[in-house]
């Protein structure tokens, strides 16, 4: 039989470990890890640029303004993840929702993205730069993501041609109540993670200065309504002063009122232009049109932006499986004064 002391010690140590289970769900629910690592290593969210910060005049208009033709190019790869891959291999037989493993899919979709020859990219769902290196020859194209330590998280990577552009400034804003904090939750407690990432770049032979931005909204209801309010909040504003491409998988139909808010399509002033409408509205089959897609490519800015040669490329692998549950979107962009 058990004695008192013995019975009186397991339940202090039943009771101390229950608070420290609870301690631990609060530390978590309430990003205790996020604010302590901004706190005492990788700091808050790098501050976006002023929408007056790369100023275009009057005086200056005729050199701000004028760009070379830019490929661009918008893909959510699925699963873009070796990590991803192995624990699907692990625990669900290999199976990551349909499509096919990583590895396999990977050689046929560096093939198709070069074959685009590309100068700027948004990617959805990649990982690492391992994972994107995978896909692409970073040897040509510098990359933007989110890293902290040996950490690394791609959902939005972005890439652009080391030849062509030099980066003036880069970062990230979290689509959450928290866009300062580094790895903040959505705006439903526990989301995942999701991140708008930017990069001011400069064209090289031009001078051209713009903002080029990608991300990736999450799929769940409660977190795709307040992130549009908040992308436009924070990056289309820009769009007054900044010469803007956009890229992304914004899980949001071109027919709906999200989609709206996004591009300010309501306001006195709309910022964002699909650059499928700025290159005259080609025809595509009815599935195949923005308003039945939630990728897209958008277009904005002080200055005048011009598209042409918008495509969507429903082509699958070789053997007819899928290459994603996303279409690779493209067009060329141009800006004039």
């Amino acid at each position: 039989m058990l004695n008192k002391g013995f019975l009186k010690t397991l339940l202090w140590v039943g009771a101390a470990l229950i608070s420290v289970l609870i301690l631990l769900a609060v530390f978590i629910r309430y990003q205790g890890f996020q604010y302590w690592t901004a706190y005492t290593d990788t700091g808050f969210a790098h501050e976006l640029p002023l929408e007056t910060a790369y100023p275009i005049t009057p005086e200056n208009r005729q050199t701000a303004c004028n760009s070379g033709d830019f490929k661009v190019l918008t893909f959510n790869v699925e699963y873009g993840s070796e990590l991803i891959e192995s624990m699907a291999a692990r625990f669900n037989k290999g199976s990551t929702g349909g499509a096919l493993p990583w590895s396999v899919r990977a050689p046929e979709i560096r093939e198709r993205i070069k074959s685009y020859e590309p100068d700027l990219i948004g990617f959805q769902e990649t990982h690492t730069d391992k994972d994107i290196a995978t896909i692409l020859s970073v040897a040509g194209y510098s990359l933007s993501s989110y890293h902290q330590g040996s950490f690394e998280y791609g959902d939005a990577a972005l890439a652009y041609k080391a030849s062509r552009f030099e980066v003036l400034d880069n970062g990230q804003l979290w689509l959450g109540p928290n866009p300062e904090l580094p790895m903040s939750f959505g705006f439903k407690p526990l989301a995942m993670l999701r991140y708008v990432n930017w990069a001011v770049l400069k064209e090289k032979s031009t001078g051209f200065t713009f903002i080029f931005v990608n991300t990736h909204f999450d799929n769940a209801g409660g977190n795709k309504d307040p992130s549009a309010i908040l992308f436009y909040e924070r990056i289309t504003q820009l769009a007054k002063g900044l010469p803007m491409i956009v890229t992304g998988d914004f899980n949001t139909t071109g027919d709906s009122e999200r989609y709206r808010k996004i591009i300010g399509a309501d306001k006195p002033e709309q910022l964002l232009q699909n650059a499928y409408v700025l290159a005259g509205q080609p025809k595509v089959a009815l599935e195949l049109h923005p308003d039945k897609r939630i990728d897209h490519l958008f277009v904005g800015g002080p200055c005048q932006a011009k598209a042409e040669h918008w495509l969507i490329d429903p082509q699958p692998l070789k053997n007819g499986e899928r290459m994603s549950d996303h279409l690779p979107i493209l067009a060329n962009v141009r800006f004039n004064p």
